[in-house]
């Protein structure tokens, strides 16, 4: 249950930096080349977090 959490929150960081830069970049902030870089790489981080096991062969079961 904890790496789904966390795989959650990152998405969620991500989605929310993401945001608030795409909302720089129209105000000209020069937050959004901060912002930006960083909640695409918590996006791409919580995204392959769930498709590593999806896609894997053993489906994510390590052990079981």
């Amino acid at each position: 249950m904890g790496p789904l959490l966390f795989r959650l929150a990152l998405l969620a960081v991500g989605l929310g930096l993401t945001e608030i830069g795409i909302t720089a970049l129209a105000s000209s902030s020069p937050a959004f080349w901060l912002l930006m870089p960083l909640g695409l790489l918590a996006l791409i981080a919580g995204g392959a977090g769930f498709m590593g096991p999806l896609l894997s062969r053993d489906g994510g079961k390590e052990g079981h």
